[in-house]
């Protein structure tokens, strides 16, 4: 029998709803930090950019005293570079505030030597205060925006010491290099954000200011969805995902005619069996606020399922947009996950 649950469609139309109300095409595009800064936070910032520049070049070994991993999600802005909000897990996170350091760089572009700055496609600022500190590992949330493409990311941690501390003390630092690859939302290839799965979804009482977004890179309008740590829930959870759509066919009246189907299979032995299925949500000029726009407004997408009925074990969301405008035209991810107690 079919999961007929009324909230996963009325998420799809809350969510479509509030970015139509709030104005947000795609995501906005933050802005590295260029506050004034103070004597001291400059010297933490020449010290982590100079420690990037001997990391990048070889001269310097990375630190390893902090260890971090980064998880990317990709989406459409409104300019012609994607949005990539990241959860950057720490390990060994300092107990006092820090400084954090994000550079993107284009491993194939070419500095021009008569430049006296060399410019890579994002690097920023961050100081963390010891209370989002607290716990290990440490997970924060940022976010950087490239065009499509492979880059180095480089994200530097430096421990900042206080003014108490003996002058011999040597503060915690760590280097992460790795790579990323942000796919390209602007060929007009239909196509979807990262799948978000959401452990929790938290309504704002008011809208966040630009300098906020770069450390809360998830809030969509009024709605700030917090990744799930892990793929593992309890039966007393749900399941909640949320995506964004691009480039849909448009019918004659100028609407996207999507429809999306959620399907669950579970693990058995060496291979899968069919378990549950969601009724197919239909985003369509009938469903979609008469003010949306889509040439300035992603199509969302998601459901809210509750694991109450499903048992222990491994199972695979199988995601199923068709697209009507465009020739019936499919697209398919899959999720996995885990439902254990």
């Amino acid at each position: 029998m079919a999961i007929r649950r009324a909230m996963a469609v009325v998420v799809a139309l809350v969510v479509s709803a509030t970015f139509a109300a709030s104005g947000i095409a795609a995501q906005q595009a933050p802005k590295p930090d260029n506050k004034k800064r103070s004597k001291a936070e400059q010297e933490e910032i020449q010290t982590l950019v100079k420690l990037v520049d001997g990391v990048m070049t070889g001269t310097t070994p990375a630190p390893s005293d902090i260890t971090m991993t980064l998880e990317p999600y990709f989406m459409k802005s409104q300019e012609q570079r994607t949005f990539v909000p990241f959860v950057l897990t720490v390990n060994n996170a300092p107990k006092t505030d820090a400084a954090l350091y994000v550079r993107v760089v284009n491993p194939a572009a070419q500095p021009d030597p008569k430049a006296k700055k060399v410019e890579y496609p994002w690097d920023d600022i961050h100081f963390v205060p010891a209370a989002q500190l607290a716990g290990d590992p440490v997970k924060l949330s940022r976010v950087f925006m490239a065009t499509a493409g492979t880059y180095d990311v480089y994200i530097a941690m430096k421990e900042r010491l206080s003014e108490k501390a003996p002058k011999n003390a040597v503060p915690k630092m760590g280097v992460l290099k790795t790579k990323v690859t942000v796919p390209d939302y602007y060929n007009g290839e239909l196509a979807t954000s990262t799948i978000l799965v959401a452990d929790k979804v938290n309504m704002l009482s008011a809208p966040i200011g630009p300098e906020e977004a770069r450390e809360r890179p998830f809030v969509f309008g009024m709605q700030e969805l917090l990744p799930a740590p892990d793929m593992e829930f309890k039966k007393s959870e749900e399941l909640s995902i949320f995506f964004q759509v691009y480039n849909a066919g448009l019918d004659s009246a100028g609407k996207p005619n999507l429809t999306l189907e959620y399907e669950f299979h579970k693990q058995e032995g060496s291979g899968e069996k069919f378990f549950n299925k969601t009724t197919p949500q239909a985003v369509n000029a009938s469903v979609l606020p008469p003010q949306f726009d889509p040439a300035k407004f992603p199509v969302p997408g998601g459901i809210t399922v509750p694991l109450a009925s499903f048992t222990d074990g491994s199972y695979r969301l199988n995601v199923k947009i068709t697209d009507k405008a465009n020739n019936n035209k499919v697209l398919s991810q899959d999720i996995k996950f885990t439902v254990k107690g």
